[in-house]
């Protein structure tokens, strides 16, 4: 089975809530997240489809990461997870996906409307409400419960 690398974001704001898109391909709420580019980083990726998305700025929250002046530490992701994807140009493959906790530097939300149909901010209590892949609101919840401590 083809493996391609991802990598996604749970960014909360400072009320505590959530950012989600609205995937256009697959129809659910996901949180921001893509392809890993040639010569980019997990934690790179993460933030940059953030960005990309959702015009949020935001930073990873990750324990104090190894230091050392030989080289240069990344920083953790909060989850390894595995999935299957099934896409009309790729075929069927997995998605092994980097995601990180992170905070939002901003509020104001401007969607890429090539790949999302919306963009919005949700309380995590009202995840398992939408439309979102199953194991999303179990993800979000651990998340959230982690957020104090990373900070």
């Amino acid at each position: 089975m083809i493996r391609h690398f991802t990598s996604s974001a749970i960014v909360f704001n400072s009320s505590g809530q959530v950012l989600l898109v609205h995937h256009n391909k697959i129809g659910l709420w996901l949180y921001p997240g893509g392809h890993v580019d040639p010569n980019e980083d997990p934690a790179e990726a993460a933030l940059r489809e953030v960005v990309e998305e959702t015009g949020v700025e935001a930073e990873i929250l990750a324990p104090e990461s190894f230091t050392h002046p030989a080289v240069r530490s990344i920083p953790p992701p909060f989850a390894i997870i595995e999935m299957d994807i099934e896409d009309r140009k790729v075929g069927p493959h997995r998605h092994i996906d980097f995601v990180y906790i992170c905070h939002a530097h901003n509020d104001t939300l401007n969607a890429q409307l090539e790949e999302v149909a919306d963009v919005s901010w949700f309380d995590v209590a009202d995840v398992a409400e939408l439309v979102v892949p199953k194991e999303l609101p179990a993800l979000i919840a651990e998340a959230a419960r982690r957020m104090p401590r990373l900070v």
